[in-house]
């Protein structure tokens, strides 16, 4: 989600019901900021929307059948390059803005910065867990209609462990790795001990997997209080995890290549690796680069009980000409019958509560992961997390920092630094942006 488009559909899922969309129009009402009345005097022929992923054919001609507005998405190879595109147009007064964009977690107050810039939304009771509601709003006020949510698990190669001696199974794999007790330390170790019986890595990544820990801190980076960033030199919290990390970088668990790398898709054809901190919207990414590879499963285990990497919200931009029928677009594209759809074409676990409880999402069984029932892996995995799941508070400044503490541990997992090398180097680069830091 974050580093790569969502390209992949989730393979062989079974067939997809067929969804009345008609009654995705819930909101829709008039918003703040400049939003006006969606009328037939005002219809715009057509709308925009800006996202990195793909939309479900289905939903977007739904739309236009409802409404007689089509849709066309503004691709965007990545989220990165959504929002360079987003902060540009919202630093020049809108320009070559979409009418709807795609905001994702992490960068999400870095973007709200300036609340007029966005259409207040109607509230649509009871749609999304209460938890969504309140990072897609700002000082109470309803600016994000919510996506999915990213709820933790490990894929695995059981093909791969097995033949290692320390896991044939779900199950199993989840003891591997700590059982219900599981901390990144247990998990860490898991890796070091499958290292020393295989010729191939236990993680792509452990910077992607550094980025998932960071996620599960109240606060990483930022005071909550007066949204300074900590001085990264006495943030003894971060520190810590991040050695933890680099150490285990340094005894060879991981290929160092993260999603969005060039070699990640072929890491999985050539078996390089046998496990991946997976989000739920992960899961189609790995089956399309994974594509004949058998044996790949997903654990209901997970470190420090689980918790939430990204999750993206619609968003409104009160300088668009046609922010009214906007909004009900981007009502419509996050109703519970929608999220059913996207959960079908790109994997992505909804933050809609009728969705989540779907059967439609909990019972749909995945060939590529030897049937077994994904949202209602990610479900319980969701549930174990409980208010964590939510991730901790998220500034300004978090998702930039967040770039910087995991290049560290992505120096020392190409050898060009000891973890303690690689910890100076992120204190330095953080000093070099001179922040007004927290007290």
């Amino acid at each position: 989600m974050k580093l790569t488009r969502r390209t992949a559909k989730v393979a062989a899922f079974a067939t997809i019901s067929a969804l009345a969309l008609t009654a995705c129009t819930g909101g829709g009402g008039s918003g703040g900021g400049g939003g006006e009345k969606a009328t037939e005097e005002n219809k715009p022929e057509q709308l925009t929307v800006a996202a990195w992923m793909d939309f479900p054919p289905e939903l977007l001609a739904s739309f236009e059948e409802e409404y007689g507005i089509k849709v066309a998405v503004e691709s965007f190879p990545d989220g990165a390059s959504a929002q360079t595109v987003l902060r540009n147009g919202l630093s020049s007064g809108g320009a070559g803005l979409s009418d709807v964009h795609l905001i994702e977690l992490d960068w999400w107050t870095e973007m709200m910065a300036a609340p007029e810039d966005w259409v207040e939304l109607p509230e649509v009771p009871d749609r999304w867990v209460d938890w969504k509601v309140k990072q897609g709003s700002v000082d109470g006020v309803m600016t994000g209609y919510g996506t999915d949510i990213g709820p933790l698990g490990v894929a695995f190669n059981q093909e791969m462990t097995s033949a290692a001696g320390v896991a044939t199974d779900p199950e199993v794999f989840g003891e591997f790795i700590g059982g219900d007790a599981a901390t990144w330390e247990s998990f860490l170790d898991a890796g070091r001990a499958y290292v020393a019986t295989s010729d191939n890595y236990f993680i792509d990544s452990l910077s992607s997997a550094f980025q998932a820990a960071i996620n599960l801190l109240p606060a990483a980076f930022e005071d909550p209080e007066s949204g300074d960033p900590y001085n990264i030199a006495d943030n003894a919290e971060v520190k810590e995890l991040f050695m933890t990390f680099a150490d285990a970088a340094a005894d060879g668990v991981s290929a160092g290549i993260p999603i969005g790398h060039a070699d990640w898709g072929a890491g999985f054809q050539n078996r390089q690796w046998a496990t991946v901190v997976t989000p739920a919207w992960m899961t189609g990414i790995i089956a399309d680069n994974a594509d004949g590879i058998e044996g790949w499963r997903l654990s209901s285990t997970f470190p420090d009980g689980g918790g939430n990497w990204g999750g993206s919200f619609f968003s409104v931009p009160s300088t668009g000409e046609n922010t009214g029928w906007a909004v009900k677009l981007a009502d419509y594209l996050t109703s519970p019958e929608a999220a059913v759809q996207w959960f079908h074409e790109t994997g992505q676990f909804p933050s809609q509560v009728d969705a989540i409880a779907s059967p439609d999402i909990a019972e749909t069984e995945n060939e590529f992961y030897g049937g077994q029932r994904l949202g209602q892996v990610y479900g319980d995995l969701a549930s174990a997390a409980g208010d964590s799941a939510a991730g901790g508070f998220r500034g300004e400044n978090f998702a930039g920092i967040q770039s910087l503490v995991t290049d560290g541990i992505s120096l020392v997992e190409s050898g060009g630094a000891t973890p303690e090398e690689a910890w100076e180097s992120v204190v330095s680069d953080f000093d070099a942006l001179g922040f007004e830091t927290a007290d």
